[in-house]
């Protein structure tokens, strides 16, 4: 019926609202966002407190609140999620790899889909980014610098190997996620020692995010029309980047697996150990290493990285680019267009 296609309950296939729903809800937001404005205007005009330069409270949160008065959230904004304990720890790596300063601020951003590219698995798409820029080059040192340098832009991570373990931990869960079978931490890769310190210890599996009315609004919306069985269930898998396609994810790991290969020089490639903290690839990644990709790819899949396309012709610009754009949330232009001069 063309009232529920309008509404948004066409299932896009990756879990995630329709496009259509997705842009109310833009609206929604930048309607919460001048609401916001205008409480914080007349907060500041009656000489009140304004504690939240967020913009999901235009003042301070105290005991007993109601959620009525101007620059106030009581209770009833708040958004409280349930986490099992391995759930909890990937979301602080997520957090502790992202520019948010709380998991609050972290979950406000990603539940009502303001930021698509904060999840671990986001950032994962720049294998695919990197792997479109190169495919089926010599890479060198060059190459495997810009690569070094593109995971401490998004993760914080200098060095490749282990900016792969944790993508391969967090590709892991996905899967474990989707067949039912994610038990305990010990079922996946262990997290890089530097991300284990930043996300920190003693994690609390109850989380509670402060989100005003007009934001728990469009959340409560979007989980209803999504292919959760609830909000908890919508934030949680929006927060870690489960929402993302199946087979999209699968195909990171493929790349993922093969980059991990040219690390330890498998396949007959004799690895270099380069200076401590750098990339530690052998000197070069030659088109034979790209074929074994390719082959790779194929017997996974189907098909062929360097076959046909919808045109007929070879396509490896369109398979690598819809990857990218899937994971990153954005054309692999735009992502190249922000990404710091100096890469």
């Amino acid at each position: 019926m063309p009232g529920r296609l309008m509404a948004g309950v066409v299932d896009s296939g990756t879990g995630l609202a329709h496009r259509w729903l997705r842009q109310r809800g833009l609206f929604a937001e930048l309607r919460a966002l001048e609401r916001s404005g205008r409480a914080l205007e007349g907060s500041e005009e009656a000489g009140g407190d304004t504690g939240d330069s967020t913009g999901d409270g235009a003042g301070k949160v105290g005991r007993g609140e109601g959620a009525g008065g101007a620059g106030k959230i009581g209770r009833g904004e708040v958004l409280s999620i349930r986490l099992s304990r391995v759930q909890a720890a990937l979301l602080a790596e997520a957090v502790a790899c992202s520019r948010y300063r709380s998991r609050s601020a972290y979950l406000r951003a990603m539940a009502t889909g303001r930021d698509r590219r904060g999840p671990i698995l986001a950032k994962a798409g720049v294998l695919f980014f990197w792997a479109r820029a190169h495919f089926g080059e010599t890479i060198g040192p060059e190459g495997q610098e810009n690569l070094k340098r593109l995971g401490r832009f998004l993760l914080g991570i200098g060095d490749v190997g282990k900016m792969l373990a944790l993508i391969q931990r967090h590709l892991r869960a996905a899967r474990l996620a989707a067949s039912g079978r994610l038990g305990g931490a010990e079922s996946l890769p262990p997290a890089p020692k530097r991300v284990q310190q930043r996300a920190g210890s003693g994690l609390s599996t109850e989380v509670s995010a402060r989100v005003c009315r007009e934001r728990k609004r469009l959340i409560r919306e979007n989980a209803r029309y999504s292919a959760y069985s609830g909000m908890s269930s919508f934030v949680r898998h929006v927060a870690l980047g489960w929402d993302r396609n199946g087979e999209i994810l699968a195909r990171c790991a493929a790349i993922a697996e093969w980059m991990e290969g040219c690390l330890k020089g498998q396949a007959g490639l004799e690895g270099q150990v380069g200076l401590k903290g750098q990339m530690g690839l052998k000197g070069q990644v030659s088109p034979e290493d790209w074929k074994r990709l390719d082959g790779e790819t194929h017997r996974r899949f189907g098909v062929y990285l360097s076959g046909p396309g919808a045109s007929g012709r070879v396509d490896v610009e369109g398979a690598l680019r819809r990857g990218a754009r899937h994971l990153l949330g954005a054309a692999p232009e735009t992502f190249a267009s922000r990404v710091p001069a100096e890469l």
